[in-house]
């Protein structure tokens, strides 16, 4: 039993070492089989493509490998060799990043391309498009073909890029009778196909898009009529204008990636023919050329490039109109519309006007620049100042749209505006402004020109209209007297004598003191004066008219009121003249800060009860209580050192919210204002400098395809 398990064992032990030689073997193999292979690779193709650069090679994507097969079949197709295989890629071939001059052949003898490009020693094909991307020294990525190496980018430049120029749409099928035209038996015009036109193409012949940037400014509109229109109808209002404006971007979008409809474009292969016009002595390009009997339209800028071909079978596609789109291999219209677009600047001009017109009824109808200010602290770090101390705010470091919130006494003071003579008006009664100080002094409303003036009207009063029981008055004479229509005045020389107290000046009151020398019966002022003054006039008795008393009661109201009215302005402007330093809080919105309520008939009021009302509120003037609060909008130190900051209540959060609106409205209308007048400037710009660049192009072009030509 042991023996026959000895034996199993040693069986076992031969076969497990054949196992492992033969796994050791077919590894080696195998190894050597993938070293053979990848030298062998190395060896071939585009492995042996010299680069004066280190050479980078990666897998081929998806991508690459649909656009590159679709180029192989429709430009490298052997539609000419029935006998030749078509160009074929491998799925997940390799592509070489390589850099390298391109050198290039004319083989003429050859009836195919008579131009052969080689990179060194290797023999590679170069799409006709990328020819006008080479340079002396050109980074190139290179694919294996069944045929020759295949160049698909040159300096960023991919067939990619131009799938545009080489696409081809489905060939109609035409009967052979109406594709070969024959003219006179010499040339042969060939109908090729029919297409859709590119949407470069599209775009060079059409101004798209207006109905967006109409939509743009009727939102523009729109959204300054919300701004003044009523609160209900505010955000249904905003709502509509943000969706005409995002319809209106949606179609100035939609309008460049889909237009309306593509025109058909006959593709020929052919060679047009070129009418001479009688009296066309100069040698030059015949504007009548036509093909296969239709009438053709070329660019104005073409006319040098076409005259070197007019002898040439070449490839056309035009218009049903005439209207030429391509010529030969390199003019073309698309191509200049991709790489030179014309730049459209009318829509531009139209969005900047009226977004300017907005921003004008803005400013002009609406004043902006509150809600600018609150709207912007908003959003920038506000704070709340609490201050009960006028040096606390004095020395705190304020900025505009700080919530400040300030208690204390001051008083009721607004600067002097001036009026139409530049004099200074002052409005004591305005509390629309607090003035606010350590210091502040009670001024004593006391005048001894306005007490001598009141007692004038009282003297003159009592003695015109005496009462009953006034005293030196006969009841029994008074009211004869009044009967027979006359006035007396009992007691002249008071009379006299406060009028000299008052006017005590040689040159004031003339008026008044040339009626009473008349009543006095005297020469002039000075003896009347010395004669009351010595009580000659005492109980002197004057009968008077009742017209000639009322005339000498008016003339007194008139100078005394002149006196008390001068006095009141003196007044005035001590009550309006704080000292220097301090705070003063203004309403912007011209309101009230405090509780207080001013006689509103200030200024109808008689000169003596003006007078005894500035007395009375004299007091509460110069000590008011307030408790403001309020959004700082403006700060400024005028020339006496008072710091004057500019007060608004603050907002409730429906009205702080339209202030908001208001500032990134305006905000939003100056950025489209901006932008699309530097669009207008660029694209005017590059207009002028677009034919340049065309022609230069084409220059280039025809230089790689006569290399003869080259100075």
């Amino acid at each position: 039993m042991i023996a026959m398990l000895l034996f199993q064992l040693s069986h076992w032990g031969k076969m497990l070492n054949f196992v492992i030689i033969m796994a050791i073997l077919i590894i080696s193999l195998s190894i050597m089989a993938s070293i053979l292979y990848f030298r062998r690779r190395q060896n071939a193709g585009i492995y042996q493509i010299a680069s004066r650069a280190e050479p980078s090679y990666r897998k081929m994507i998806d991508s690459d490998f649909q656009s590159i097969s679709q180029y192989l079949r429709n430009k490298l197709s052997p539609s000419q060799d029935k006998d030749k295989t078509p160009w074929l890629v491998k799925k997940n071939a390799v592509i070489a990043t390589v850099c390298n001059s391109v050198t290039q052949f004319n083989l003429r003898q050859e009836q195919t391309n008579s131009w052969r490009h080689f990179i060194d020693k290797i023999e590679v094909e170069l799409p006709s498009e990328l020819e006008p991307y080479l340079q002396q020294q050109n980074v190139m990525e290179v694919i294996e073909t069944n045929h020759l190496p295949l160049i698909i980018s040159v300096n960023s430049v991919s067939l990619k890029d131009l799938g545009d120029e080489w696409s081809v749409e489905k060939l109609i099928d035409v009967p052979p009778s109406e594709t070969a035209i024959h003219e006179r038996g010499k040339s042969k015009i060939q109908q090729l196909r029919e297409r859709k036109e590119t949407l470069e193409e599209y775009r060079m012949n059409h101004s798209s898009g207006w109905f967006g940037t109409v939509l743009v400014c009727l939102s523009f509109l729109l959204g300054y009529f919300v701004l003044i229109a009523v609160p209900f109808l505010q955000p249904w209002g905003l709502i509509g204008a943000l969706a005409i404006y995002g319809v209106g971007l949606l179609s100035l979008v939609g309008a460049r990636i889909f237009p309306k409809q593509l025109q058909d474009v006959h593709c020929i292969f052919g060679k047009p023919k070129r009418w001479e016009l009688y009296g066309e002595i100069e040698k030059k390009q015949s504007s009548s050329v036509s093909i296969n009997g239709t009438d053709l339209y070329y660019p104005p800028h073409w006319e040098p490039y076409i005259q070197r071909e007019w002898d040439k079978e070449t490839n056309i596609d035009f218009y049903p109109s005439g209207q030429v789109l391509r010529y030969g291999r390199f003019l073309s219209l698309h191509k200049e519309e991709r790489y030179y677009p014309v730049k459209r600047y009318k829509k531009n001009i139209l969005i900047a006007v009226v977004g300017l017109l907005t921003l004008a009824l803005l400013f002009f109808y609406r004043p902006v620049s509150l809600p600018l200010k609150l709207g912007c602290s908003w959003f920038v770090n506000s704070e709340k100042v609490v201050v009960a101390n006028v040096h606390e705010l004095e020395t705190r470091k304020l900025k505009v749209g700080d919530n400040l919130v300030a208690k204390g006494v001051g008083m009721c003071y607004r600067p002097p505006k001036l009026s139409e003579s530049n004099q200074a008006q002052f409005v004591p009664f305005d509390c629309s402004g607090i003035y606010w100080n350590q210091m502040n002094a009670v001024p004593d409303l006391e005048s001894e020109i306005v007490e001598r003036s009141i007692q004038l009207l009282n003297e003159v009063q009592r003695q015109l209209h005496p009462d009953n029981n006034s005293v030196g008055v006969n009841p029994r004479l008074q009211s004869d007297i009044m009967k027979s229509g006359m006035n007396v005045i009992f007691d002249f020389s008071e009379i006299i004598l406060k009028t000299n107290a008052l006017c005590y000046e040689k040159q004031a009151c003339p008026k008044l003191k040339s009626a009473l020398i008349n009543l006095g019966n005297t020469n002039d002022w000075e003896t009347l004066v010395t004669k009351a003054e010595t009580g000659k006039l005492k109980g002197a008795h004057v009968l008077l008219r009742a017209g000639s008393a009322e005339v000498l009661e008016k003339l007194v109201e008139a100078t005394t009121y002149s006196f008390i009215e001068s006095e009141i302005e003196k007044e005035a402007v001590k009550l309006n003249s704080p000292p220097p330093g301090g705070v003063l809080f203004i309403s912007d919105e011209n309101k009230t800060l405090v509780d207080f309520t001013g006689n509103g008939s200030f200024n109808e009021m008689m000169p003596v009860q003006r007078w005894l009302e500035l007395k009375r509120a004299s007091n509460f003037l110069v000590h008011t209580p307030f408790d403001i609060e309020g959004i700082i909008t403006n700060l400024s130190t005028d020339a006496n050192g008072t710091l004057q900051i500019t007060l608004h209540r603050s907002p409730s959060e429906q009205v702080l919210l339209l202030y908001i609106v208001s500032s990134c409205f305006v905000l939003f209308l100056v950025l489209n204002v901006l932008w699309n007048g530097a669009l207008v400037i660029f694209r005017i710009a590059s207009n002028k400098k677009r034919l340049r660049n065309i022609t230069q192009y084409y220059d280039k072009c025809f230089e790689v395809d006569n290399p003869s030509d080259q100075k």
